[in-house]
């Protein structure tokens, strides 16, 4: 009983946290407890709690709550630490560098892929798109689709008999059209994103794997689709997919 408690404290704390960070203005505590459906002493024990540890913080000028310079500095050592940086990182930048374009680096997150990294270039124009922490679905986009292409059959099969929702005119949700560009992708070894995730937006994807062939996740390059026509998407891709051996063997 008293593990069970105790998990569920744990549960409860989570869920303020992603309360406070989901939210699209920092929340009070009536708005807090709002959302989470929980008597008011238990989320105001869990908050202090919170604010204790540096977890959240509470603006002193409205009463409303932030996540806590703690919890930020859990997530920058989580970062550096993880096993997809440490092993692309200067794959990223170098295509990059050598493109001007914007590099994305991405991890599997369910059926969504999540931003670890984005890299500016060098390019005068640059798109909003995906920025760091924010989520996509798999079946679109050249970062996402990557690491749904490359990821094993059953997680595919799985995937692909869930919800597979539009964004733009051109999002293929048909199950067997994107079973098609998986295989495509595979044969290749990289996909392309045209316009799929967001209007105007071509990226390059390419999966990342650890040295025992483990999918980390992914890598992707792009821009607005007038610097991606289908000659340079080739090039860049072919330079891409090079780099990628020669970086990563």
């Amino acid at each position: 009983m008293a593990e069970r408690e105790k998990n569920q404290s744990i549960e409860r704390a989570i869920a303020v946290l992603r309360i406070v960070s989901d939210a699209r203005t920092e929340p009070n505590l009536s708005e807090i407890i709002a959302v989470s459906g929980l008597a008011k002493t238990i989320v105001l024990r869990i908050v202090s709690t919170l604010v204790a540890e540096r977890m959240l913080e509470r603006i002193p000028e409205n009463g409303r709550y932030r996540l806590g310079s703690g919890l930020i500095e859990m997530a920058h050592l989580a970062l550096a630490r993880h096993p997809l940086l440490v092993r692309a990182s200067g794959l990223l930048e170098a295509i990059v560098k050598s493109t001007g374009d914007i590099g994305l680096m991405m991890v599997p997150q369910g059926r969504d892929a999540l931003c670890i990294r984005r890299v500016e270039g060098t390019a005068p124009i640059a798109t909003v798109g995906t920025r760091t922490g924010t989520r996509s679905p798999l079946h679109l986009g050249g970062g996402p689709f990557s690491i749904l292409c490359f990821s094993p059959d059953d997680f595919v099969d799985e995937y692909l008999s869930g919800p597979i929702e539009r964004r733009t005119a051109r999002s293929v949700i048909d199950p067997a059209q994107i079973r098609d560009r998986i295989a495509e992708g595979r044969e290749r070894g990289y996909v392309i994103g045209n316009e799929d995730l967001f209007e105007y937006v071509v990226a390059i994807g390419i999966p990342v794997f650890d040295s025992d062939r483990r999918l980390l996740g992914s890598l992707s390059i792009g821009n607005i689709n007038h610097r991606y026509p289908a000659e340079r998407c080739t090039e860049i891709a072919q330079e891409f997919t090079a780099l990628a051996k020669t970086l990563l063997g």
